[in-house]
């Protein structure tokens, strides 16, 4: 686990300096090299190659920006306050927390007495790294790379050295859904010309007796690239290179290996910001984030592990057990009991009581001490699910101007990131089960 974390560290802070060499590299040749000279001059298209180098240069700059944006996100970003809000903290509305037998635990560990607390309920807390003991509400993740825990946590992406959360996924599906036409459209002039010269190279590499004597011939190639296709492109860039020797300095020209390179290194990133950019949609409108629906999964395997081990007659092993812990998505909730209006009460008497029309304890009396009872969510319920549409305008806001550029340097998710807002049929089905059990009090 110590090897794994510090090689993330590693590839994190090589990959984010390395894309913004890219996209700086990129830009100079489309801007300076492919407009002005191959389209401008050698096409002979002068307007269209002021258009293609105006276009390229916003485009360019718009998926730095947004990446930029993600880069320096602040440390203290999506991180919760170290006490849960008033609302909370008096139990004036339904909130996840802790199950009766974790609040329990705590209790105990405390010192603390466990008579008649059952419906007193405790919020989650971390004490991991930078923590400190700070309130940990509904969907929130510890990060280890960062040692802090982060609301609407979805992933710590080495990409840009940061974690990625509810608030800022906004910014990233704009960085995944610019990247791919960007790239196109930049590479568009190129594809024709490079696409010829990488024949013309991997015609020279075979005919050549050099090449063939140290790279064709040669049986450590194989192991050396990494495998046959490796191989072709060892070839192929050494053929690359002799193309560019040959031509001189004066010849090596925009079909010249670095690129070359560059083209296909976008390609490569187009097709990596596509597959993420489909994968975040679909976990988006599903309702998860990308470390529930893993942990979902995680948790639907280890069930149909025991299930089979038990089908078998085979004992089950203590880190399965460990696992469907680790892994379940069971949730509990506070529900405070909904207060009776003494007005429409002593209407239905017929008189009325202006005295304690203001007393909100007045409706819970029946049941001292009591302001609500812990609700646990049915294993088949999904509390956060609110259906695919309510599900994206939560994260990304109403309507379709999510897509303008500038939306995406903000967030739609504000404090309710610290308090997620629960689907309306699950929290119907909690404050009616609340409801009964608070006349099951009164009744006794």
């Amino acid at each position: 686990m110590v090897v794994a974390n510090r090689l993330l560290w590693l590839v994190q802070q090589l990959l984010p300096p390395l894309l913004l060499s890219y996209f700086y590299a990129a830009w100079r040749i489309v801007a300076l090299e492919v407009g002005p000279i191959l389209i401008s001059q050698e096409y002979d298209h002068p307007i269209l190659g002021h258009i293609y180098s105006t276009l390229s240069s916003i485009l360019l700059g718009t998926i730095t920006i947004h990446y930029l944006r993600l880069y320096f996100l602040p440390s203290s970003q999506s991180v919760p306050p170290h006490d849960p809000p008033p609302s909370i903290s008096t139990h004036l509305t339904i909130y996840e927390c802790l199950s009766p037998s974790d609040a329990k635990t705590i209790r105990l560990n405390n010192g603390e007495s466990i008579e008649g607390v059952e419906d007193i309920p405790l919020v989650d807390r971390c004490w991991k790294g930078k923590c400190g003991g700070r309130w940990k509400p509904a969907r929130t993740r510890h990060c280890s790379q960062c040692g802090l825990c982060r609301g609407g946590f979805d992933h710590h992406c080495p990409f840009f050295a940061n974690c990625l959360t509810a608030a800022y996924i906004p910014t990233f599906l704009h960085l995944l859904l610019y990247a791919p036409p960007t790239i196109f459209f930049v590479s568009l002039p190129l594809y024709k010309p490079i696409y010829h010269r990488a024949i013309a190279a991997y015609v020279l590499s075979r005919s050549s007796e050099s090449i063939r004597t140290y790279w064709w011939d040669w049986k450590p190639s194989w192991v050396v690239a990494g495998g046959p296709v490796g191989r072709y492109v060892g070839g192929l860039i050494l053929g690359w290179r002799e193309l560019d020797r040959s031509a001189g300095k004066n010849g090596a020209g925009l079909d010249r290996l670095g690129v070359g390179l560059m083209l296909a290194f976008g390609v490569i990133l187009a097709l990596i910001t596509t597959g993420l950019a489909v994968s975040t949609i679909s976990v988006l409108l599903e309702g998860h984030l990308t470390i529930d629906r893993g942990r979902h999964t995680a948790h639907s395997r280890t069930i149909t592990a025991i299930q089979d081990l038990a089908r078998s007659g085979q004992s089950i092993p203590k880190k399965l057990e460990d696992d469907l812990l680790r892994f379940s998505d069971r949730t509990y909730f506070f529900v405070p009991f909904e207060i009776p209006d003494p007005l429409s009460n002593a209407k239905t008497h017929g008189e009325v009581d202006e005295s304690h029309h203001n007393d909100p304890e007045e409706g819970s009396r029946s049941r001292p001490g009591r302001k609500g009872v812990i609700v646990p969510a049915l294993p088949e319920e999904r509390p956060y699910d609110h259906g695919r549409k309510k599900n994206w305008e939560i994260v990304m806001g109403q309507g379709w101007s999510w897509l303008l550029p500038w939306k995406g340097l903000s967030h739609a998710m504000g404090e309710e990131i610290f308090n997620w807002p629960i689907s309306e049929s699950v929290e119907k089905r909690l404050r009616a089960e609340a409801e009964r059990r608070r006349d099951g009090l009164i009744d006794t």
